[in-house]
């Protein structure tokens, strides 16, 4: 019996340490140890990073593809008011010629009416009244390209300032895209 009793409690004593180093595997087993969990978090910690420097660029791309497209557009309303008021000049240079062609003969003929007695005169007056009128119809257009050539003026200039704020915004972005790289 005795003999029993010392084979029980070395039976119960081993399943007992059997049952505790159980316990303390499995328990260990359901916990990472604290160097891997400590690897973990900074693995987790780099991929939200990662994350947010791709949701940053993402967004710094879009930004850029859009403002290079809004300064293509710009210079593309730049070269269509360059090319109106281009237009307006040349118009304006061949009135000056039309008016220099115009007062040659106006001003021969007005010299030979004084010179002439008054029937003449009055023949004259039929004949310069066209020319006058031709000439009052260029002064009157050359007023109107004038006042458009100055109002396209003043559109090239705001297009241009806004050029110029497009072509800045890209300059800071490709700054900021500097800085990110390094």
């Amino acid at each position: 019996m005795m003999m029993t009793n010392r084979v029980r409690r070395v039976v119960v004593t081993g399943a007992a340490i059997a049952l505790g180093v159980a316990a303390v595997a499995w328990g260990q087993a359901g916990q990472p140890p604290a160097a891997a969990r400590t690897q973990m978090d900074e693995l987790l910690a780099e991929v939200r990073g990662l994350r947010a420097d791709l949701a940053h660029t993402s967004a710094a791309t879009q930004r850029g593809q859009l403002l290079g497209m809004r300064l293509q557009l710009q210079e593309q309303r730049i070269t269509a008011l360059a090319r109106q008021r281009s237009d307006v000049q040349q118009q304006l240079r061949a009135n000056a010629q039309t008016k220099a062609a115009l007062l040659g003969p106006l001003k021969m003929f007005a010299e030979m009416k004084d010179d002439t007695g008054q029937n003449k005169a009055d023949g004259f007056n039929g004949f310069l009244a066209p020319l006058k009128q031709q000439l009052a119809a260029l002064d009157k257009a050359d007023a109107e390209l004038k006042a458009e050539e100055t109002d396209l003026t003043g559109q090239l200039s705001d297009e241009q300032s806004r050029w110029n704020a497009f072509n800045s915004q890209i300059e800071e972005l490709e700054r900021s895209a500097g800085k990110a790289v390094r």
